[in-house]
């Protein structure tokens, strides 16, 4: 299997855990601007050169994409986004600030083809974070969180923070998706994020997740995150490399 991870708090602290990985992966990079995501490469190229760093970026207001991000900072993003010649990660979630949403409910059309544009134009260079397909896929595409555009769609499926009819209902439904060469899946928390409330996944736990992923056909997975990352994790890991 293929194994990336994310990390959302790029800290000296959280890329020191670079040095247990002795395989080349992919480490989608959270940052609040280009430059600032470029700066963080560096740090990532001087501890381990076998890491290739994929630009995550945090939308200012907002904080994830979606058609409830304000016009402008959309606009700001892409156009920067642009400039970069790293893969990127467009993180398709409701804002942090859920007053958004109301807040710009008139914008959603005009938005919601902006960001389905931009995944177009960058197909071949653009992983999306989104939640796995099920029952309420056509919602998710009604919200603007999922897209019919050939990118590589990572489904996020923290199994630590959902209920377990949840879990249920997801190993039930991702196993029929189809081409799954052109997804991967999002597994953890092995350690806590934006929110500052996600159950941690044990080591055991993530062991039986990457177990049923491989059973039912996906060869590409995304850890969250890096800085939860310990040897205890990584014999894990180490076990479907």
């Amino acid at each position: 299997m293929k194994i990336d991870f994310y990390e959302e708090f790029p800290t000296e602290k959280n890329l020191q855990k670079l040095k247990l990985i002795k395989f080349s992966c992919r480490l989608f990079v959270a940052a609040k601007s280009l430059k600032e995501f470029l700066e963080i490469q560096k740090e990532v190229e001087k501890i381990n050169r076998k890491i290739e760093c994929a630009y995550w970026p945090i939308i200012k207001n907002s904080y994830w994409i979606s058609p409830f991000s304000n016009t402008c900072d959309l606009i700001r993003l892409f156009s920067e986004l642009n400039s970069c010649n790293n893969h990127l990660l467009i993180d398709l979630e409701l804002p942090l600030n859920k007053k958004m949403i109301w807040k710009n409910l008139s914008s959603y059309f005009k938005n919601k083809k902006m960001i389905k544009k931009f995944l177009e134009q960058n197909k071949k260079r653009i992983t999306t974070a989104q939640f796995p397909s099920s029952i309420l896929n056509i919602f998710m595409k009604i919200l603007g969180l999922n897209y019919n555009v050939a990118v590589e769609k990572s489904l996020m499926w923290y199994s630590s923070m959902n209920s377990k009819i949840m879990n249920e209902s997801i190993k039930k439904n991702i196993p029929a998706l189809k081409n799954k060469d052109n997804y991967s899946i999002s597994l953890g928390t092995i350690a806590i994020g934006i929110l500052g409330d996600e159950p941690i996944l044990s080591p055991e736990n993530l062991e039986k997740d990457l177990e049923f992923v491989k059973k039912v056909g996906f060869e590409k997975v995304v850890i969250f995150r890096l800085g939860g990352l310990d040897e205890k994790y990584m014999k894990i890991i180490e076990k479907f490399i």
